[in-house]
C-alpha cells in the first residue's frame, strides 16, 4: 500500500444513479388573482391547495412558490394570502431556466397580468422545460376607469400658459360619457366630458391653466367612477407643477463706491426678470432711503463692498434684525469683498452662513492665480463653457487680502499659492438660506481685461447659474432628464431618459437613485442608447406618495451628479385595472415549450399529464490516493493491528 502511494495512480469509477425529476408550482398572488368573480378568493386558496394535494398523491416530488414582485416559499408554511402589488411572471420563466435540468414540468397559476420585470417570452425561448398552465379569471375584463397618465410641463413662469394632456382609460364593456374634472386644491378649474368606449381604449382630454401664483401647485385631475368599478382610486391623478416667479426682487447695498459695482448691475441687468433696488451709503444716510430696504421682501441682497468702516456699528446693530428679515423671508445672501469693508463687521454677517474669517497661513495681500474646481461641475454640469478646463494662466490674477474658512461650504474657485488652497468663490445652504461668498477685492478685473479676448463672456457665464441657484429660478432641478409622465400608480414602470450633457463623451456608468422622505431605497442603472442618442434608465412605482430620484453619471475621472426631480406615486394600484384573463400570451408560452394550457374550471385535468418520471445521471469518481482519507486510515488501522498482534504475542 505504501509502495502503491509513490505510484500514486489514479482510479476512475463511472457509474450510474436514479434521481426523481421535480415539479415546481408557482402561484400568482398578486392583488388582481383576488378581484376576480369567478373564482372567489376563497376558492382559489382551497382550489389550489386540493390541486397541491393531488400531485403529492402521485407521489411526484413537489416545489411550491408563490410569485407577486419576488418570488417566496411563503405558502408552504401557511402564509396563503394574495394581495402582492405587482406581478412577474418574467422573473418566474428565469427561475424555470436556472433549475430546468431537475425538473420535468413547471405548472404556473396565474391570470396572466404581468406588469413588472420581463414580458413573457413567445419566441426564442431556451426553456426546455414543458411548463403548463392553469388561467384564473374570466377573460372579460372588469369595468375599470383609470386616469392613464397626465402629461404636464414640470416648470412653469406664473402668468403663463401651459396645457395639460390627460388620457382616460377604459377597460370592460363600457359605453358611456364620463366627466373629467380639474382641481387646484379644492377650487375647480374646469370640467370636460369625454366619451369612453372600454377595451383599453385611450380619450384624450386638454386642460389650458394659467397659474396667478408662484411655487408648487397640487393640480388634481378626477373622473367620475362608474357603480360596477371596484378599483376607483386610480379614477383620479395629482400632479405637482412647480411655477416660478416672472419677477426676483434683489437689493444691492453698496458700502462704498468701488468699480465692482456697476460690473454686478451689468450681470444683473441681462436678466429682465431681476429687479434690483440700489442702496448707496453716504455720509448723510442712504440713497435711496433705507427703509425701502426694511420694507420690502426681496429673494436676494447682495453686499457690495459692505458693511465698511464708516458704517460697521450701524450694520452690527442691524444684525438680529437682518437675520429675521432674511429667515421670515427666505432671502439668500451674497457678500462680495471690497477694499473698504470693515472686517468685523464683514466677519459678523459671515456668521449668519456658518461662515468665518481665519488667519491665513500664508501672507496674502497681492495678486495671484487662480482657478475653478471640480465642486463647480458637480454644482453647474451643464454650462457651455467648462470652467473646470480653463488654464489658470488664461485668466486675469486677482487680489485676495482675507481668507474664508470654507469647511461648512463649498469652494466652486480658488487661489493656489505656495501650494495652499485659498478659497475665492464659496457658496453655502443653510436651510431655508443660501448664501454666496466672493472673497477678491477686483471682481472687475474679469470685466474689463477679458472684453477684447475669447473669455469676454466669462463673468457672466460664472454668476449667471449662480444667482439662479441663490434664488432657485430653475426649481433647483435641471430638466435634462425627465420621467415619461408625472404621475404614476404603484406597480407601474418608470422610464426616465435624458441627453448627454458632454458633446463627444459618454458616461462610463450611470446610476438612478430613488429616495422617499430622504431615505435612499433604490439604486438603478442607466445606460446610454447610441440609436437614439439618450440616455434611459426603469425603475418601478413600488410604494405610494412622493418618490425623488437623482441622475447619476460617471466619467472616467469624476462622478457628476446631473438631475434631479420628483414623481407623485398614487395610492392606486395598477394591479388592479385590468382584472381578467390575460389568456393569449399564457397560450403562446405553453405551446412554445410544449405543455398544456387550463381554465380554471377544468383546472384538475392537468393530473392526467402529470407522471412521476426520473432520469439516470453519469457519476464519474476519481480517486487519487494520496488525497483519500480512506487509503490511509486503513494504512494506520493495518499498522495499529500489527502492533497490537505483536504485543499480544510477545514480539515487542
Amino acid at each position: 500500500m505504501l509502495i502503491l502511494l509513490f505510484i500514486d495512480p489514479k482510479l476512475d469509477f463511472i457509474y450510474k444513479k436514479s434521481i426523481d425529476l421535480k415539479s415546481h408550482l408557482y402561484i400568482d398572488r398578486s392583488l388582481s388573482m383576488s378581484y376576480h368573480s369567478q373564482p372567489s378568493m376563497s376558492s382559489l386558496v382551497s382550489g389550489v391547495d386540493q390541486i397541491i394535494g393531488k400531485i403529492k398523491k402521485k407521489d411526484i416530488p413537489l416545489k411550491i412558490y408563490g410569485f407577486g414582485s419576488e418570488i417566496d416559499t411563503n405558502w408552504i408554511s401557511g402564509n396563503k394570502s394574495i394581495n402582492e402589488g405587482s406581478t412577474n411572471i418574467g422573473q418566474v420563466i428565469e427561475h424555470i431556466q436556472l433549475h430546468q435540468n431537475e425538473l420535468v414540468n413547471a405548472i404556473i397559476i396565474t391570470d396572466g397580468q404581468a406588469n413588472l420585470g420581463a414580458e413573457i417570452q413567445n419566441e426564442n425561448s431556451n426553456l426546455v422545460t414543458p411548463i403548463h398552465i392553469i388561467g384564473v379569471g374570466d377573460k372579460t375584463p372588469l369595468v375599470d376607469i383609470s386616469i392613464h397618465s397626465i402629461d404636464a410641463p414640470p416648470v412653469i413662469i406664473k402668468g403663463e400658459n401651459a396645457i395639460l394632456d390627460i388620457l382616460i382609460s377604459s377597460h370592460g364593456e363600457i359605453k358611456q360619457k364620463l366627466n373629467v374634472m380639474l382641481y387646484s386644491g379644492r377650487k375647480l378649474l374646469g370640467s370636460k366630458i369625454v366619451p369612453v368606449t372600454g377595451g383599453g381604449s385611450l380619450e384624450k382630454v386638454r386642460f389650458l391653466i394659467n397659474p396667478s401664483q408662484s411655487g408648487e401647485i397640487l393640480y388634481k385631475v378626477q373622473v367620475n367612477a362608474l357603480s360596477e368599478e371596484i378599483n376607483i382610486l386610480n379614477n383620479k391623478q395629482i400632479v405637482p407643477i412647480h411655477v416660478l416667479k416672472d419677477e426676483y426682487n434683489i437689493a444691492l447695498i453698496t458700502g462704498a463706491p468701488n468699480f465692482n459695482t456697476g460690473v454686478i448691475k451689468k450681470i444683473l441687468s441681462q436678466n429682465s426678470a431681476y429687479k434690483i433696488d440700489h442702496f448707496v451709503s453716504q455720509l448723510n444716510g442712504y440713497s435711496p432711503p433705507i427703509k425701502t430696504f426694511w420694507d420690502t421682501k426681496y429673494d436676494l441682497i447682495l453686499f457690495d463692498n459692505h458693511p465698511t468702516e464708516l458704517n460697521s456699528k450701524e450694520w452690527e446693530s442691524y444684525l438680529r434684525i437682518f437675520a429675521k428679515k432674511i429667515l421670515s423671508q427666505k432671502t439668500s445672501f451674497g457678500l462680495i469683498a471690497g477694499y473698504d469693508i470693515d472686517e468685523g463687521a464683514f466677519n459678523s454677517y459671515l456668521s449668519l452662513m456658518d461662515l468665518s474669517l481665519k488667519d491665513p497661513l500664508i501672507n496674502l495681500g497681492d495678486k495671484y492665480n487662480w482657478s475653478f474646481n471640480k465642486n463647480w461641475n458637480s454644482f453647474f454640469p451643464f454650462q457651455k463653457l467648462d470652467l473646470v478646463q480653463i488654464n489658470s494662466n488664461e485668466l486675469p490674477p486677482l487680489f485676495i487680502n482675507l481668507e474664508v474658512d470654507s469647511s461648512n461650504a463649498i469652494s466652486l474657485a480658488n487661489f493656489s499659492i505656495s501650494k495652499v488652497k485659498v478659497p475665492l468663490m464659496i457658496v453655502a445652504e443653510k436651510p431655508p438660506l443660501r448664501s454666496l461668498v466672493w472673497s477678491s477685492t477686483d471682481l472687475n478685473s474679469l470685466y474689463y481685461k477679458n472684453r477684447e479676448n475669447l473669455l469676454q463672456d466669462l463673468l457672466y457665464k460664472i454668476f449667471n447659474p449662480v444667482f439662479s441657484w441663490l434664488m432657485r429660478t430653475g426649481n433647483e432641478k435641471d430638466y435634462y432628464f425627465r420621467t415619461n409622465k408625472n404621475s404614476f400608480q404603484q406597480g407601474e414602470r418608470i422610464t426616465i431618459t435624458g441627453k448627454p450633457i458632454r458633446d463627444q463623451e459618454i458616461a462610463a456608468k450611470g446610476f438612478i437613485h430613488i429616495s422617499n422622505n430622504n431615505t435612499r431605497i433604490n439604486s438603478k442603472p442607466i445606460k446610454y442608447n447610441f440609436n437614439t442618442g439618450l440616455y434611459t434608465g426603469q425603475f418601478w412605482a413600488s410604494q405610494a406618495g412622493k418618490l425623488d430620484y437623482e441622475i447619476e453619471l460617471i466619467y472616467a475621472d469624476e462622478t457628476l451628479k446631473v438631475s434631479e426631480g420628483s414623481i407623485q406615486v398614487q395610492e392606486s394600484q395598477i394591479e388592479l385595472n385590468n382584472v381578467y384573463l390575460n389568456s393569449d400570451p399564457l397560450i403562446k408560452l405553453t405551446e412554445l415549450t410544449k405543455g398544456s394550457f387550463y381554465t380554471w374550471s377544468n383546472r384538475f385535468s392537468i393530473l392526467e399529464i402529470l407522471d412521476k418520471k426520473s432520469k439516470d445521471q453519469k457519476i464519474r469518481r476519481r480517486i487519487v490516493l494520496h488525497n483519500n482519507r480512506w487509503y490511509f486510515s486503513s494504512i494506520i488501522l493495518l499498522l495499529l493491528s500489527e502492533w497490537i498482534l505483536r504485543k499480544r504475542l510477545g514480539m515487542m
